[in-house]
């Protein structure tokens, strides 16, 4: 029989009956539970790819950073990557912000609704309705301040899509057929064009998955959305406190996670505020 291997979050469940139907456990979050006999299932921690992949971006696009990317590995210095990695990241702010001709002091919001059909569905109209509410209420000339800035220069909306997925297929039909309100920019992982939208942007709402390791790699405050029914949400919270993989391996609250019912608009319209 060949090698079985599974590609999962957790090993610290995996005990010796389950080399039974597995013999190798790939896992992305770093948690081992105590054994008493000192068992440890045969696997490799392989960590967070959307770090991985956000960070080589990084790089790549930095003239002064791009010897630290290798084929198959990065290199960074103990002493000074948190410092290289900001002045890389504000590069890239700017330099999309000039592309797309979204001045320095624009509120940009990066929104990444999922990738799967189901995921989108349970996002758009929400974020949709959440960003509208948040825009009347706070740009002029709808907002009661007198002091609010103009939607159209000051407010911008950045929508990542994956590029021949089924929801971005939803997604483009949604958008025919309902207004969003103030500019809208629509990247794809083409050319890592999301990259660098989480790069330039303020705050995000990202579907939970590998792209909130990213948004946090590159500085992005983000809340994460899942699709999950209570009886669920109350299993996963016995047992892991939380539901993203960041979180768990901080054990922290880091990225806000919005559940099931919380994902409605005036939760998302109060977070931005």
């Amino acid at each position: 029989m060949p090698q079985r291997h599974i590609f999962t979050r957790f090993v610290r469940d995996f005990k010796e009956f389950t080399l039974r139907q597995m013999d190798y456990c790939h896992y992305t979050v770093p948690l081992n539970a105590a054994n008493t006999n000192g068992f440890q299932f045969p696997s490799e921690y392989i960590g967070q790819y959307g770090v991985y992949e956000a960070v080589k971006h990084v790089y790549k696009t930095t003239p002064s950073l791009s010897p630290l990317a290798k084929d198959d590995h990065l290199l960074a210095d103990k002493r000074y990557f948190q410092a290289d990695m900001e002045k890389a990241i504000g590069g890239i702010r700017d330099k999309f912000r000039q592309e797309h001709g979204v001045s320095e002091r624009a509120y940009q919001v990066f929104v990444a609704p999922g990738n799967e059909k189901g995921e989108v569905e349970f996002c758009m109209e929400n974020l949709r309705k959440g960003i509208k509410e948040f825009l009347l209420k706070y740009s002029a000339p709808t907002s009661l301040s007198p002091k609010a800035l103009s939607l159209e220069e000051n407010f911008v909306t950045v929508l990542s899509v994956h590029e021949g997925s089924e929801g971005e297929k939803w997604v483009k039909e949604y958008l025919s057929n309902n207004e969003w309100t103030g500019r809208l920019i629509t990247v794809s992982n083409t050319d890592n064009q999301h990259f660098d939208a989480m790069a330039a942007s303020d705050f995000g709402f990202v579907y939970d998955g590998q792209m909130v390791s990213s948004a946090n790699a590159l500085h992005l405050p983000v809340n994460c959305l899942v699709k999950m029914r209570m009886n669920q949400q109350f299993y996963n919270d016995l047992m892991n406190r939380w539901w993203n993989d960041m979180n768990i391996i901080a054990d922290n609250n880091i990225n806000k996670e919005l559940i099931g019912g919380e994902v409605w608009w005036g939760k998302i319209c109060d977070t931005l505020a």
